[in-house]
């Protein structure tokens, strides 16, 4: 059978994600405290007050997970979390220790699909955030930074397109090159919002090995917030059905 020009469909996780970001307003898509309580909530069309999220970055990702996949079981991240709602710490050693079913680690940068999660860890700030974990909708390619002190020595640069819960959209409007990899949450240079949405990270790749080195929040994050793996380490993984 002839596949060409045949497109390959989203994985459901991302597609879950998707649509729910696409329907929320902004009055019920927020980035949650800490004591408040998850609400992640797929609703009707033409009722755009039925959906809602209030969540953090990895409770986002595990509502979308839930939604979408028949194994993720509140029993199951018990079972290989150690919590019914894991934070981004426990995504990245679930995605190092490589034998949680349901996920295959992600080794290269240039091997990250739509649909894979990308997790970061904190360990400066386990009392706050413990980290980050966002979901990649596309690796768009390498980038090279007009300002050197952006090019991490040894390593190459990818903008990855991604979908998260942040507090903190990624990217500073109308600076750099921020047209080309814009947040959905940020309006204009005055407005921006919380919640789940669309932003771009970068991410670096070890020019020995392929694998993650560090990221950047943004296009236009500047030099001195490159972080390293060896202060943030990163790992990556596939969901799998």
């Amino acid at each position: 059978m002839d596949t060409t020009g045949l497109l390959v469909q989203s994985p459901p996780h991302l597609r879950q994600a998707e649509r729910l970001i696409d329907h929320l307003v902004p009055a019920n898509n927020v980035y949650k405290r800490p004591e408040e309580r998850n609400v992640v909530k797929w609703g009707r069309e033409g009722r755009p007050a039925s959906w809602v999220n209030r969540s953090q970055c990895a409770s986002f990702i595990t509502a979308v997970l839930r939604r979408s996949h028949p194994w993720a079981r509140r029993s199951f991240f018990t079972a290989h979390f150690d919590s019914t709602s894991p934070y981004a710490k426990d995504y990245l050693r679930a995605f190092n220790q490589g034998d949680v079913p349901h996920f295959t680690q992600v080794e290269r940068v240039t091997e990250l699909r739509p649909g894979d999660l990308i997790a970061i860890e904190y360990p400066e700030q386990h009392e706050v955030h413990t980290g980050h974990v966002v979901m990649v909708r596309e690796l768009l390619g390498e980038y090279v930074a007009a300002n050197e002190a952006l090019n991490l020595p040894g390593s190459t640069q990818y903008a990855v397109s991604i979908a998260d819960c942040t507090a903190e959209p990624h990217g500073q409007y109308g600076v750099g090159q921020y047209d080309a990899y814009p947040d959905s949450r940020i309006v204009d240079a005055d407005t921006q919002h919380s919640g789940a949405g669309y932003g771009h990270m970068m991410f670096y790749a070890d020019n020995a090995t392929g694998r993650f080195s560090g990221y950047r929040w943004s296009v236009n994050s500047a030099a001195a917030t490159i972080h390293p793996v060896t202060e943030r380490p990163i790992a990556a993984a596939r969901v799998l059905d």
